[in-house]
């Protein structure tokens, strides 16, 4: 009994044992199963077409010159992102890869890595996107003959910016290899195109739309262009290109020629130098615009016409002449009044004023001072009376008591003091035989002039006392000036050109002259002077480098300095209508122009001055012009305005110049500036500095030169915040005199007799000059008789002294006539003078009509009698108000529902079995090899670990999903089995 229940015991313990054994089998093969799906994966590939606006192509073409290239493009990412690797060799002598990776979506990054051997180009091109920007960064460095491109280009809502640092540029100003051998690299993209642009004063480069690189052939052209020269020309001068060419200079980079290169890179150094601020530079810019409206015959700046037959000479120019000791018919040119040196205007001495001009027989090189006087405020012409030649008998032959020719006074200024005595600012000028021009020595020289009143009412010259040099430039121990040139240092520094000294009929001038009295609000006396700036920005070749003396865009400098340096540049010749090379003077020209307006402050007694102090220039010229002349400064209210008188074929622009000479017959004109700061901070009039330009040919009667302008004294309305001009007019030594005979300008005495008598230089008739507070000047149809220099209430306007016809400007034989203007114009050549074309010139205005009477207002309309008012309605009685409605009974509340019992729960279903798991893919079986891509062909992608484009879904996500619920049927099973085990127990 005890062994068959034991044996019972022992079969169903088996039988238990055998069933759990089953199902535990089961469970462990399941949870292998899901186990090993969640630790296994499975490549998924799909092809994919990027048509998504957000997606970014890098293409990377290298060409190499030697044997082989091999090219490796790398792309990773992280999470939830698309890898792609690619290795790609060549044997062949050159090889191009292009790879292009989109995205649909999310973002993207490419990272294409390039390199050849021997003479190949690198190019690294990094890439990097977010949302829907992108960011581009390509490097490369140059090694022996590769190229090397950097740029760095960051975009934000499909925005993009370019940064590139190279040496080299194109024609489109886009960024190329700093290198001598050609690499290509481009970006095909939706995004613009960028410029590269730089300014010259180094700042950061900055980025600007050249349009659409996927937009026009033309673009990708300009993007792919390489030029020869790129590994030639620093990154200074890249710059400038770059943004001369985005404002239109119609240069081509490719063409440069290794002048214009060594131009190029030389402006770094030359325009970054330290240079004095309190310096205002007339610019090339500036010169130029001044041609212009000369040639324009502008009527803000024109000169008015003059009848040429209503000229006179001066009478009180006939007169003795201190160097011949001969009365003859003198010149009269360069003159200034005796002033009051605060408010500049005419001094009343003694009831007279007072001129002191330059006189001289024509033809005769006697250019001497003599003191002329006429009644205080008079404007009669023939009133003037000469008081003689200011310093015969005081300098010159002691024996004759006359001047040299070889010892002169040139322009100044003067001013009365308390004793009644004339202290006189002038040039001393000397004959120097021993330069290689035979220039004139001049220095600022000071004299005081002892005065008397005869009895008969006139005036002569007692002494000239305390008659010394002032200033010679010369500002410390060495030789040279430091803020001005000496007359030594222009003699030992000719300026030397291709290793030989040029003199071009004396265009490197020197000067130091015209000195201009001023004394402040506070007593302190000023000279302001014509000069030639000094050490601190000497003349040489080295200012056509700095563009700080250009003014203008940078497509103004670079076509003016490729002119400059350009000997072949030439301009057409008027009179044989032959072109001329005029490059090789004006590069010259522009190595020695260096004129300046200086000022110093002077210290002393008012009759025995002495130099206090130099200051720096206040206006310079350097590189533009050689000669800027006769300043003189008028204070209105609180500003001072400085007017100064020039030539500009003293100037370096010669193109510009001949085209004024060819409107207008002349190229004279007066420059200006104004400033509340005596020493510093001059601003051009007119934004550009012209103020007073030529209307009429050199060598007719009316001509006029040598401006200076006078405050007036009038109360008069029409005349507030003028200024006089007075000038001398007709060139000197008779050149209106010549006539056109068998095709050749003669000076003949008989034809002279003929048309009564010479026609020497004289006074002009003055005229008005309005000038606004805003810094802006027009000429006014004002003229006064000739010799006015002091306008007040009482002066008289000439009308019939001014015309608007060009043809009543000159005398009948003028007209056409040839002549050899070396002495006027200074450039040696003749000119044949043609009628100018007519500019405005206003005519005086008319007296403004009459008012009408008012008409008599009519009598007012009386007012008739108020209608009576009638009588108001009575109000009606109110009606009475309704009783109100009494409130009916609320409703009894209804009794609430009874709740109804839950209804009892259903039972779980029962779990079904589950499905038997497929079997595990035999991973040692090898896959088979994807056909390689031919070119030009769509590329499969492989994805590894990602999502798929069908589902948007991950086959790891999948197989995680799958594993899982495995091991949960694996754990079930196992349970059940379990639970069926103890039962049965």
């Amino acid at each position: 009994m005890l062994r068959n229940n034991y044996f019972g015991e022992t079969k169903t313990h088996y039988k238990l044992y055998k069933c759990g054994k089953n199902w535990a089998v089961m469970g462990i093969s399941l949870f292998s199963l899901g186990l090993g799906m969640l630790v296994t994966s499975q490549p998924v590939s799909a092809d994919v077409i990027a048509t998504s606006t957000s997606s970014s192509a890098v293409r990377t073409d290298a060409i190499s010159e030697s044997s082989s290239s091999a090219v490796k493009a790398e792309t990773t990412s992280a999470s939830s992102s698309s890898a792609v690797k690619a290795e790609t060799t060549s044997a062949s002598s050159s090889s191009a890869v292009k790879a292009e990776t989109t995205s649909a979506s999310s973002s993207s990054a490419v990272k294409a890595e390039t390199t050849s051997a021997s003479s190949s180009s690198a190019v690294k091109a990094e890439t990097t996107s977010a949302s829907s920007s992108s960011a581009v960064k390509a490097e490369t460095t140059s090694a022996s003959s590769s190229s090397a491109v950097k740029a760095k280009t960051t975009s934000a809502s499909s925005s993009s910016a370019a940064k590139a640092e190279t040496a080299a540029i194109t024609t489109a100003g886009v960024a190329n290899a700093d290198s001598q051998t050609s690499a290509e690299v481009t970006a095909d993209s939706t995004s613009t195109s960028q410029v590269v642009t730089n300014n010259f004063n180094n700042q950061n480069n900055t980025a600007q739309p050249a349009g659409n690189s996927t937009s026009t052939t033309q673009s990708t052209n300009q993007a792919n262009s390489q030029i020869s020269n790129q590994g030639q020309l620093n990154q200074f001068a890249t710059g400038f290109v770059n943004r001369a060419i985005s404002e239109g200079a119609n240069v081509d980079p490719n063409n440069f020629t290794q002048a214009q290169i060594d131009a190029l890179n030389k402006l770094e150094k030359y325009s970054t130098t330290k240079k004095n601020t309190d310096t205002t530079q007339f610019t090339y810019y500036q010169f130029q615009q001044t041609a212009d409206k000369l040639a324009e015959v502008d009527p803000q700046y024109a000169i008015p016409y003059f009848k040429a037959d209503q000229i006179q000479n001066l009478p009180a120019a006939t007169a003795k002449d201190g160097q011949t000791g001969k009365v003859a018919n003198m010149d009269i040119w360069d003159s200034w009044p005796v002033q009051d040196p605060t408010t500049g205007e005419i001094a009343n001495w003694n009831g007279k004023q007072l001129v002191i001009a330059m006189m001289g027989t024509p033809n005769a090189n006697s250019n001497h001072l003599y003191l002329l006087y006429n009644d205080y405020g008079g404007d009669n012409f023939a009133g003037w009376k000469n008081a003689g030649d200011i310093f015969a008998g005081y300098r010159g032959d002691k024996k004759t008591g006359l001047e040299i020719f070889d010892d002169q006074e040139w322009s100044g200024s003067a001013y009365p003091l308390d004793d009644g005595s004339i202290q006189l600012f002038y040039t001393h000028s000397k004959y120097e035989t021993k330069t290689i021009n035979h220039q004139n020595h001049q220095r600022i020289a000071t004299a005081n002039l002892k005065m008397k009143l005869n009895a008969d009412g006139t005036i002569s010259i007692a002494s000239v006392d305390n008659d010394h040099t002032l200033f010679k430039g010369k500002d410390n121990a060495s030789a040279n000036g430091t803020h001005y040139q000496t007359f030594d240092q222009w003699a030992h520094n000719v300026t030397m050109f291709n290793g030989h000294k040029e003199d071009f009929g004396g265009a490197d001038n020197f000067a130091m002259r015209a000195p201009h009295i001023v004394k402040d609000s506070q007593g302190n006396r000023y000279l302001v002077f014509e000069a030639s700036t000094g050490d601190d920005d000497y003349q040489s070749e080295d200012q056509i480098y700095d563009l700080r003396n250009y003014g203008g865009n940078a497509k103004f400098q670079l076509e003016s300095l490729f002119n400059l340096i350009n000997n072949d540049y030439s301009v057409k010749d008027k009179v044989t209508g032959k072109m001329i090379k005029i490059g090789r003077d004006m590069r010259v020209r522009a190595s020695q122009a260096n004129a300046a307006i200086g000022i110093i402050k002077l210290g002393g007694t008012d009759n025995n001055p002495t130099v206090a102090e130099v200051y720096d220039p206040i206006i310079s010229a350097v590189m533009v012009s050689d000669e800027i002349e006769r300043p003189d400064i008028v204070k209105i209210g609180d500003t001072y305005y400085l007017f100064a008188a020039s030539r500009l074929n003293r100037g370096t622009n010669d193109a510009a110049w001949r085209k004024a000479n060819d409107k207008v017959g002349d190229n004279v004109v007066t420059l200006g500036w104004y400033s509340k700061d005596l020493t510093k901070g001059f601003k051009p009039l007119n934004g550009n500095g012209v103020v007073l330009t030529s209307t009429v040919p050199a060598n007719w009667r009316t001509a006029t030169y040598s401006y200076y302008a006078v405050p007036t004294r009038s109360t008069d309305p029409r005349f507030k915040n003028t200024v006089l001009i007075t000038a001398y007019m007709t060139n000197r030594n008779r050149v209106a005199d010549y006539r056109n005979k068998d095709g050749k300008a003669v000076l003949d005495p008989d034809f002279i007799q003929e048309n009564n008598g010479e026609h020497n230089s004289t006074w002009a008739p003055s005229f008005l000059l309005r000038v606004n507070p805003d810094g802006t000047t027009r000429v006014l149809p004002y003229v006064t008789n000739q010799g006015v220099w002091d306008f007040n209430n009482a002066t008289k306007l000439n009308t019939n002294i001014m015309t608007a016809k060009a043809d009543e400007a000159y005398l009948p034989w003028e007209k056409g006539v040839p002549f050899d203007n070396g002495s006027i114009l200074g450039s040696g050549q003749d000119w044949v003078d043609s009628m100018p074309s007519d500019p405005y010139t206003p005519t005086a205005p008319t007296a403004p009509t009459a008012p009408t009477a008012p008409t008599a207002p009519t009598a007012p309309t009386a007012p008739t009698a108020p209608t009576a008012p009638t009588a108001p309605t009575a109000p009606t009685a109110p009606t009475a108000p309704t009783a109100p409605t009494a409130p009916t009974a609320p409703t009894a509340p209804t009794a609430p529902t009874a709740p109804t019992a839950p209804t009892a729960p259903t039972a779980p279903t029962a779990p079904t079995a589950p499905t038997a798991p497929t079997a595990p893919i035999n991973p040692s079986q090898p896959t088979t090899p994807t056909k390689p891509v031919q070119a030009g062909q769509a590329a499969a992608t492989n994805f590894v670990d990602q999502r798929l484009p069908q589902t948007g879904e991950t086959d790891q996500q999948h197989m995680t999903l799958s594993g899982l619920l495995l091991l949960a049927m694996s754990s079930l099973l196992g349970l059940f089995g379990m639970t069926k085990r103890q039962r049965k127990e």
